[in-house]
């Protein structure tokens, strides 16, 4: 995940005990918070000489460059038929695709449109059947359905006219 994070250019304030105060938790949760310290002060060093201008350029640039930058999301209920990832989570759609996120872990699948059929249920759920071998079929559950299919749609006409 891609995020702005305004801290003092001051590295002493770059100490594991102030992670908390920069990192989401599911961050500090799996990675060490000594080396999270030291690669953040590597990052503030290599760009203390680059203007606010400069470093959103750079922002922008990596998060452009994101699967899943530009998308629109929904909150959703996600189960699976197998056992794994079932919770709650976000689906996004863009013209890169479908893009399901599992709150509890941070796992992102995603899926180009060719990848994948959607098909709605009733008008909170929505089946999307992935068609890659490794993958399953994922249910999801949750009031916006109707505008998510009605994005899905769009885009999956629009994929096909253009090809």
């Amino acid at each position: 995940m891609l995020a702005i994070i305004f801290i003092p250019r001051n590295l002493s304030f770059v100490q594991s005990k102030n992670l908390a105060n920069i990192f989401p938790q599911h961050v500090l949760d799996n990675h060490d918070r000594g080396r999270l310290a030291e690669r953040l002060k590597v990052q503030l060093k290599k760009n203390e000489t680059q203007n606010d201008m400069q470093l959103e350029a750079e922002f922008m640039s990596m998060a452009r460059g994101l699967v899943t930058y530009g998308a629109s999301f929904f909150d959703v209920d996600v189960f699976t038929k197998k056992s794994m990832g079932n919770g709650h989570g976000l689906v996004g759609v863009n013209d890169h695709g479908l893009h399901i996120i599992i709150k509890k872990t941070w796992t992102v699948r995603n899926f180009r449109f060719d990848e994948f059929t959607a098909i709605a249920r009733d008008s909170k759920t929505l089946e999307i059947d992935a068609q890659r071998a490794r993958d399953t079929v994922y249910i999801l559950v949750s009031t916006q359905i109707k505008f998510l299919s009605g994005i899905l749609q769009k885009f999956q006409k629009l994929m096909i006219n253009q090809a």
